[in-house]
């Protein structure tokens, strides 16, 4: 699963920062005016948006000076009504003056941007009447489970920015504080969680500061402490000791201030089913849809694309189960993939994607390993995206070191690597694009592009070609279902017996459907991302294919997407289009 950083705050601003050449005279035409001046306008808002909280900030930049930004006291920003309302009221200006440019005056790559920020900021101003909705904590996704990574991962540049960090756990107390006061106020309009799903957040929590004195934070900070260079034995004992002292006094406290208030509010939650029965919870849904998909397609549309792909998936199953008779003991008895060392596979797989992809830019990337306080409760794996201006130093997580993880991980670093997260990340940003189109989020675009390339992996992996048509064409069907049956959950009101009887017609073992759909319920639109970005992506595909013909490369298809970027994929069509007639002249 693709990881980024967590917004902080509600306020969903973006940027660019385009450098135009210099003049050599000092009066600019009119285009030249407005050119520069929608640069300067991007400009402020990435400055405003990537300012906004110190883990954003050291996450979209290694040198924020140089885009003219100080750092300011510490800071996790506030997960607050106003905050979020004074977000809506940025968006809402940033809009009108966006509007104000005359869009014919602007270069192609500020008319992308444009089309780009127009409509997520009109996504963004979408939320405003069902703010109450918004949800940060979560089993998988939320806050509570992704804020030690992101703080353990919190990157030291200089020596000052190891007292950045320290400044900033001392900010998680009352950033907690301002979540807990949030899902209070939630409770009072009736818009709780269940106790399910508050009971597994509060056990998440437990088992995070279980043993505080070697929590995380504390052991991994030690290590990372220990290996950086320039620091005296004093000055590494002296930050150790100061890192231990602000985790057990803010960090520890703070999640044990969350398990405390989430207990209290068990019981005041009106709703045990799905979005559908809150009384704005299809219309906030809509909205979350088209957020995390970055798809303009309505609900039932949706549903029947999911629909027809689960349709096709199995149909593939079945033709492969006529042409190979041994296919099912096939899948029965596969253990293992050939190559079980995530850092083999990566450099594997960068060689292996070089026929139907562009070459990969040489990056270096550390495999690290979830800790066990946290392996319950994260994804299988994860990439953490790097700085804009540090892209070459990249990380993924794999949730597990043991035998039976490491045996079937080769489709997995396919998503997070090559030629997934890292991948697409490294790619685009060597195009040296503007800066607005790394800070923005995509989720559709990223997990969509992952999952279209981990299917396309399969047939890398060295295993029997019909074997790995059949994993991919089931792991089709299995991921659709689980985003149709979301929608069943959420948009549609089904129900706990409904959902488990449509799951068994594809698992047919009740615990399990069971558990898929309190997974869902608990995380509206968690798979929608993966499913409808995939399929949007092969629409596209299925578009230049038919134009083009027998003049359809692969590669140049692969080309056009990662040189678009993430963007929503109307506004990709649009361009697909345009390349399509120009592939055509």
């Amino acid at each position: 699963m693709f990881k980024k950083y967590l917004k902080l705050t509600a306020i969903l601003l973006v940027s660019i920062f385009i450098n135009l050449s210099i003049v050599s005279c000092n009066i600019q035409s009119k285009p030249e005016k407005v050119q520069n001046g929608f640069d300067d306008f991007m400009n402020e808002l990435f400055v405003m948006e990537v300012q906004s909280d110190t883990l954003s900030l050291n996450y979209s930049l290694a040198e924020p000076e140089k885009y003219g930004i100080e750092i300011r006291k510490a800071s996790l920003g506030e997960y607050s009504i106003d905050r979020m309302n004074q977000g809506l009221s940025l968006s809402e200006n940033a809009l009108e003056r966006l509007e104000s440019f005359d869009y014919s005056l602007l270069t192609p790559e500020q008319q992308l941007t444009y089309d780009i920020v127009q409509d997520y900021l009109k996504m963004d101003l979408s939320f405003g009447d069902y703010l109450y909705y918004n949800e940060c904590l979560g089993p998988t996704t939320g806050i509570q489970a992704q804020l030690p990574i992101l703080l353990a991962e919190y990157t030291f540049y200089e020596k000052n920015d190891i007292d950045h960090y320290l400044d900033l756990l001392k900010c998680v107390y009352d950033y907690f504080e301002s979540i807990a006061l949030f899902e209070i106020q939630k409770s009072e309009k009736g818009l709780f969680m269940s106790d399910m799903v508050a009971d597994q957040i509060i056990a998440q929590c437990e088992a995070f500061i279980e043993n505080p004195e070697k929590n995380f934070l504390i052991e991994y900070f030690n290590e990372k402490i220990s290996d950086y260079e320039g620091l005296t034995r004093e000055e590494i004992i002296k930050y150790q000791n100061q890192n231990w002292v602000t985790v057990m006094e803010y960090v520890i406290p703070a999640y044990k201030m969350l398990i405390n208030v989430l207990k209290d509010l068990k019981g005041t939650g009106t709703n045990q089913a799905g979005l559908y029965y809150f009384p704005e919870g299809q219309a906030y849904y809509k909205c979350l849809v088209r957020y995390k998909t970055g798809s303009n397609k309505d609900l039932h549309e949706m549903a029947d694309m999911l629909n027809k792909a689960i349709s096709d998936g199995i149909l593939e199953i079945t033709t492969i189960s006529l042409t190979d008779s041994d296919i099912l003991n096939k899948y029965l008895s596969f253990s293992s993939f050939p190559i079980t060392n995530p850092e083999e596979i990566l450099s594997d797989l960068q060689k292996d994607i070089s026929k139907d992809f562009p070459e990969a830019i040489p990056v270096n990337c550390e495999i690290k390993y979830v800790h066990e306080s946290l392996a319950d409760y994260l994804s299988p794996a994860m990439y953490l995206v790097p700085p804009i201006d540090n892209f070459t130093n990249n990380q993924i997580y794999i949730n597990g070191n043991d035998n039976d993880t490491l045996s079937m991980i080769y489709t997995t670093v396919a998503h997070e690597g090559y030629p997934g997260h890292l991948y697409q990340c490294v790619y685009f940003r060597n195009q040296n694009p503007a800066p607005i189109r790394s800070i923005m989020n995509f989720l559709g675009y990223d997990e969509g592009w992952a999952t279209y390339v981990e299917l396309y992996s399969y047939q890398l992996s060295g295993i029997d070609k019909n074997l790995a048509d059949f994993l991919a064409a089931n792991n089709i069907v299995i991921l659709c279902m689980y985003a149709r049956a979301d929608i069943g959950i959420h948009y549609e009101g089904w129900k706990r017996d409904q959902v488990v009887s449509y799951i068994m017609n594809f698992i047919d073992e009740e615990e399990i459907a069971e558990s898929i759909y309190y997974t869902l319920l608990e995380e509206p639109a968690i798979y929608l991302p993966y499913a409808i970005g995939y399929l949007e992506i092969m629409e596209l595909r299925n578009k230049a294919e038919t134009t083009l013909g027998d003049h359809f490369v692969a590669k140049e298809f692969h080309e056009f997407l990662l040189d678009m970027g993430p963007a929503q994929f109307h506004v990709i069509e649009e361009y697909l289009d345009q390349w399509l007639e120009e592939m055509l002249k």
